[in-house]
């Protein structure tokens, strides 16, 4: 069961019973106090997910959301404060179902569908930057978080609301993202990127290039700065009036402590990563039944090893 409280913050906070750590799970001199400002749809999969095991491991974690929610809701094992939002949930429902229209195949021309897709992305950008402004002049909720003495902010960097947040508390960021189109993660984590054998995003091309797929990749990599340009520039300005300095999103962002990024490096194309990337591949893969014990049950030479293996199942399937 959870808990409904009303805060004096003008905010909601959903705080779920039950939250101590087992016996034994985790040193009460290792347990902290997390903050989670996560990003809405599929994003958020990840990052609940994490959030519930640092919840059900003893830590306090904190989700901060906002009162209308395609995805996010309350859990088990956090807690959730939510902020106001000019918005209600039949306009969510109707960006989505324009989206699936967007996406269905139509007869539209070539220039049609550039402009139908070109109108959903400005709409999907503007429920972003109307949400992020939400929470980040909401200055007494911003007030309330900075009371909790917060020990790092877990975030979706796409959305660099909790990195803003990070940086206006003055504690660490942990990223958790699949990637930023415009390599806005490689270039702020500080990673070499040569255009030469790592792919951009889009091109289809692996770390084997001919020459003129490596000037392609090369032209697209210049490029990437002006797309970052377009995809951040008003999360530049809400940054200088949030923070009061003249800081840019790349700036913010590279001061993250961790990235985690939801990679598999046997699946990627190789390219040089920092000490503080760690890849997460498989943090969205269902838990499956554990595979059954191998043991070892006879072993004789005869020119050459020959092992016999006896197989102990864990589980009845």
């Amino acid at each position: 069961n959870t808990l409904r409280l009303r805060s004096s913050v003008s905010c909601q906070v959903f705080t779920s019973t039950g939250v101590a750590a087992k016996s034994g799970t985790v040193s009460p001199a290792f347990l902290g106090n997390l903050l989670v400002v996560p990003m809405d749809g599929s994003h958020w999969i990840g990052i609940k997910a994490m959030a519930q095991e640092m919840g059900r491991r003893g830590h306090g974690v904190t989700v901060v959301m906002p009162e209308i929610t395609m995805r996010m809701g309350p859990g088990k094992h956090y807690n959730t404060v939510t902020y106001p939002v000019p918005y209600d949930k039949d306009y969510i429902d109707s960006l989505l179902a324009s989206h699936k229209d967007v996406m269905k195949k139509s007869a539209k021309n070539f220039l049609e569908k550039i402009s139908s897709h070109f109108s959903q992305i400005k709409k999907f950008m503007g429920l972003i930057h109307t949400t992020a402004e939400s929470l980040l002049f909401n200055d007494s909720l911003i007030s309330h978080l900075a009371q909790q003495r917060f020990d790092a902010v877990l975030t979706d960097p796409v959305v660099p609301t909790g990195s803003l947040i990070a940086r206006k508390l003055g504690i660490p960021t942990i990223n958790l993202l699949r990637g930023i189109p415009c390599t806005l993660d490689m270039q702020s984590a500080g990673c070499p990127s040569p255009p030469s054998y790592v792919p951009r995003f889009f091109t289809g091309y692996t770390d084997k290039m001919s020459f003129k797929e490596r000037a392609v990749n090369t032209l697209v990599a210049l490029l990437e700065p002006l797309l970052c340009r377009l995809l951040y520039w008003h999360f530049d300005h809400i940054a200088y009036q949030f923070l009061g300095e003249e800081v840019g999103v790349a700036q913010v962002l590279s001061d993250s402590a961790i990235w985690l990024l939801r990679i598999d490096f046997t699946l990627e194309f190789p390219r040089p990563l920092m000490p503080n990337i760690v890849l997460v591949g498989g943090i969205n893969c269902n838990v499956r039944n554990p595979l059954p014990e191998v043991r070892l049950h006879n072993v004789f030479w005869s020119g050459k090893c020959i092992y016999f293996l006896h197989i102990v199942p864990t589980s009845s399937h």
